[in-house]
């Protein structure tokens, strides 16, 4: 089991990453995973590194992240090694459409602790609900 500071840790990372996508900046989600991060998007190849994740990043369609619920959230680990799993709801304003857009689903991630101690975020991946 993991500290209950490295649960407030984990708490307060998590809490970067949901500002980080609110401003919609990218580069801030990047800084906060290890060195070689790996993100598992629904349906598609695994995405291996920061700049293969920016690349993927800047290819999806442009989306103004408007708000994002989060329930669910369970954190725990062993050590220098934990997990934190959520399920999210995200409602995003596009250019190309109209009507806000609401997506739904879970996400999981897997940390590392680095040389300093911090928590960075070594794995994401997540599932959407059909709408």
């Amino acid at each position: 089991m993991i500290s209950a500071a490295d649960r407030f840790a984990i708490e307060a990372l998590h809490n970067e990453w949901l500002n980080a996508e609110l401003r919609g900046d990218m580069s801030a989600l990047l800084q906060l995973c290890t060195a070689a991060p790996v993100w598992l998007p629904p349906n598609e190849a695994p995405l291996c590194g920061r700049a293969a994740i920016l690349h993927w990043l800047e290819e999806q369609p442009h989306a103004t992240v408007r708000r994002i619920d989060i329930d669910h959230l369970a954190i725990d680990g062993l050590s220098s090694f934990a997990w934190k799993l959520a399920t999210f709801r995200t409602r995003l304003d596009s250019p190309a459409n109209a009507s806000a857009g609401v997506v739904t689903g879970a996400h999981g991630w897997l940390l590392q602790r680095d040389r300093t101690g911090a928590w960075r975020i070594a794995v994401v991946t997540w599932t959407t609900e059909a709408a």
